[in-house]
């Protein structure tokens, strides 16, 4: 019995913690993406999980859903010439995921809204840093997993 108590216990207490970490990754963020042919996109990433995200809920208490608006600031120099010309374009990326572990949110985007053909939807490998107030790490990129976004919250 006493067995039984401490593994339920410690299910719940797994549990709790990772619906914390995942709401700790709530709120508005500010970031950058590079990549190595030279691309450099600036965002405006908003996320949300907890209890206060509806769509969350129904997905489980690690789940996040969110939306990555990027705006093209600098094309590689091997670039092709019509995406040179959009720099200063947006596109709005919709993601979601979930925390894994200890601080490590992986996110998917699974839908683009980018009548520019400027960022194609990526897939994120990012750690949470111990304050919560960066997020960093890889993105897909193509395949390569070599995509680097950087982003801290938005001061009020």
């Amino acid at each position: 019995m006493k067995m039984r108590f401490l593994a339920l216990a410690s299910i719940l207490m797994t549990t709790l913690a990772c619906s914390a970490q995942s709401a700790g990754v709530t709120g508005e963020w500010r970031g950058i993406w590079t990549n190595p042919a030279g691309s450099v996109f600036t965002a405006q990433m908003t996320l949300d999980a907890g209890p206060g995200c509806k769509t969350c809920a129904v997905l489980g208490s690690g789940s996040i859903r969110g939306k990555i608006v990027w705006t093209l600031r600098k094309a590689g120099p091997n670039a092709p010439p019509e995406l040179a010309a959009q720099v200063g374009a947006t596109a709005t990326e919709l993601v979601k995921g979930d925390m894994k572990g200890e601080g490590l949110l992986v996110l998917n985007g699974y839908e683009s809204e980018d009548p520019n053909h400027i960022r194609p939807a990526d897939q994120y490998r990012l750690a949470l840093s111990d304050n919560g107030k960066v997020v960093g790490g890889i993105t897909l990129n193509g395949g390569s997993w070599t995509g680097q976004f950087i982003a801290v919250r938005s001061q009020p």
